[in-house]
Parts: structure tokens; C-alpha cells; sequence
């Protein structure tokens, strides 16, 4: 087993490029978070969008994406819960001793 190359995370990135005329579902869905982040190649960029013209399955998965993306977004930062009173009091007398 070659292990000089890095393990595959799944993810081809910017290094993917499409090299047949058209973009397959398979290749977009690779493609898809470049193409949100307006990170494509102007050949690659006009093939994907050619590709939902005629792709009712990829505009549902694009409109899936960005429900998704909102929905994140919408929830926002977490935040971390304020520690007990009981907890604040030890602390503040645990400062006092020293």
C-alpha cells in the first residue's frame, strides 16, 4: 500500500476539474460547495450552470443546500450557559482565602 500520498478526506476541492462537456450529477454534487463559494473556474462555472438548467434533481439539491445553510445561519453563535450562583460563590470564596 502507497502511504507517501495523504489520506483522501473526500473532498477534491478546487483541484477538481471537469474535463467532458457536461457536468454529471455526480461531478456537481463535488462541485457544489465551490460553486457557492464562487470558487470555480469560469469553464467549470458555465458547465455547472448548464447542468442545473437542465437537471430538475440538482436544482432541488441546490435549493435543499442553501434551506440548510439558512437554517445554520438562523441559529447562530451557541452560547455557553452562565455557571450556578453556587458555583460563582465558591469561586469568589476560594479568591477571598488567598
Amino acid at each position: 500500500m502507497d502511504n507517501s500520498r495523504p489520506p483522501y478526506d473526500g473532498h477534491q476541492g478546487r483541484e477538481f476539474s471537469v474535463t467532458a462537456d457536461e457536468v454529471t450529477c455526480q461531478q456537481f454534487v463535488e462541485l457544489v460547495t465551490d460553486y457557492f463559494e464562487g470558487a470555480l473556474e469560469p469553464r467549470t462555472l458555465s458547465q455547472v450552470e448548464e447542468h442545473l438548467v437542465m437537471c430538475d434533481w440538482c436544482v432541488t439539491y441546490v435549493e435543499q443546500m442553501q434551506t440548510t445553510i439558512a437554517s445554520l445561519q438562523a441559529l447562530g453563535e451557541p452560547s455557553a450557559p452562565e455557571p450556578p450562583d453556587s458555583l460563582l460563590a465558591a469561586l469568589r470564596a476560594k479568591r477571598g482565602r488567598q
